[in-house]
């Protein structure tokens, strides 16, 4: 028999870079960061601390928040309007308006060097925003309100915030409970890997959210198989490219700038998307994390040897709940060919290489011998740096290489092997796959 190989490879690695915090006193400060849904906002004309409020140039901030601005040069007053929003805020006074409504200030809107300056905190909250002043990093962060039933996401009526005693009343008790490397533990749900579902519990409620199966509720019509037009038209906001974390940026590379995987800030959450490219980038995969949690979570990795097992099954289950949503027949699990693949994985992290082929000029096919298997057809798929099982799947299925053809291909067992890297390791954490058919 014709011995088919696949040799491919994927690569996707985390940066991270600090940002730099100084103290301020009264008067201009040049150096404050301010951010609008986390992407940060720039000024010709830098803010003003006067007291304990930070006044800011009126033009930015309205214009990130979406509002129209209008000065009456006789009156002295400045006109703000969002939606149902209509503000108005004489210079030099204490006392300004919301829709007719008189509102007390603490420091009066200001006219500097023939620039408007307004209280930001009391602009964005009155426009329908909430304001968080970051005393350590001397940052400003600004979070619009959403309508809650239009970006709330659900799966059969489970959502952030429901408790575990809700999730069991549903559905049952999970096929496994994984570690994660949050602060939560991965509860596993499957028919025979139908509607796949991973729910992030911590503390007894939900916390995360993952599925690459068409079954997530929301009044934004989002699902798997939208296409990517909808999508962005749904959510009407800007994915990120950092997230900061304390005074670290956690930024978000992603091939082709980003086609294959977007994140997006919601109220309460971050929802990571992921496309297909090889489906006009329709959805792949959605999931979405309690903001709380995802700013608590900091690398390096937990590196037990429970995560590492983790992984190596929630890869296997995700090629299988693939497989069946395009109506293919799943793995069966092989624990030669996890051996095989953990041993790779091990090898390529404690002698810090990255290949199919071992520093002893070992093939996939020499591997997998030595461990007794034998094989009509065989092949691997490898990764490292990728954060978990979930962006490693989701970039090999992004794959023009080969390892998409080895997920959906016609092999019928599968094994997997994950194992971190050490301090001299050039990434995180490698993935292995090995597939054959006896």
């Amino acid at each position: 028999m014709k011995l088919k190989k696949t040799l491919s490879i994927t690569l996707s690695i985390l940066l991270v870079y600090s940002i730099i915090t100084v103290a301020y006193g009264n008067g201009w400060i040049p150096e404050i960061k301010i951010f609008n849904n986390q992407e940060e906002l720039t000024f010709d004309v830098p803010p003003q601390l006067i007291g304990n409020r930070v006044l800011v140039p009126i033009g930015s901030v309205l214009r990130s928040l979406g509002a129209e601005v209008s000065w009456d040069s006789l009156s002295r007053k400045v006109t703000a309007i969002k939606d149902n929003s209509i503000i108005i805020i004489p210079i030099n006074s204490s006392t300004a308006y919301k829709n007719n409504t008189s509102v007390t200030l603490d420091v009066p809107a200001k006219i500097i060097d023939g620039r408007t300056f307004v209280p930001i905190r009391f602009l964005s909250e009155n426009l329908g925003a909430n304001v968080h002043w970051d005393q350590k990093n001397k940052s400003i962060f600004i979070s619009e309100e959403e309508s809650k039933s239009s970006l709330t996401f659900s799966i059969k009526g489970i959502s952030l915030g429901s408790s575990l005693e809700t999730v069991t009343k549903i559905l049952g008790s999970p096929k496994r409970i994984d570690p994660s490397e949050y602060s939560f533990k991965w509860h596993i749900y499957h028919n025979h890997y139908k509607d796949y579902l991973q729910l992030g519990i911590k503390n007894n409620k939900v916390v995360a959210i993952y599925s690459n199966h068409p079954i997530w509720e929301n009044e934004t019509n989002i699902n798997v198989a939208s296409s990517k037009s909808t999508l962005i038209s749904s959510l009407n906001r800007k994915p990120l490219d950092r997230i900061l974390k304390g005074n670290v940026y956690y930024l978000y590379p992603t091939f082709k700038n980003g086609e294959e995987y977007q994140v997006y800030q919601l109220s309460n959450a971050y929802l990571t998307v992921f496309y297909d490219l090889h489906k006009n980038s329709q959805v792949s995969a959605l999931q979405i994390i309690d903001k709380s949690v995802e700013e608590e979570y900091h690398r390096p990795l937990n590196t037990s040897a429970e995560l590492r097992k983790a992984y190596s099954r929630q890869v296997f289950d995700l090629a299988n709940a693939l497989r069946v949503r395009e109506g293919l027949s799943p793995f069966e699990w092989c624990d030669l060919a996890s051996l095989s693949s953990e041993k790779h994985s091990r090898d390529m992290a404690e002698s810090n290489y990255f290949n199919h082929v071992s520093l002893k000029d070992e093939s996939p096919f020499d591997r997998m011998k030595q461990e007794g298997i034998t094989y009509r057809s065989a092949g691997e798929n490898i990764a490292a740096g990728q954060q978990n099982a979930i962006f490693a799947h989701e970039g090999w299925m992004n794959s023009f290489t080969g390892h998409r053809e080895a997920i959906v291909g016609n092999y019928r067992r599968l094994g997997v092997g994950v194992w971190f890297g050490t301090g001299s390791s050039r990434f995180n954490n490698y993935f292995t796959q090995n597939f054959y058919t006896p």
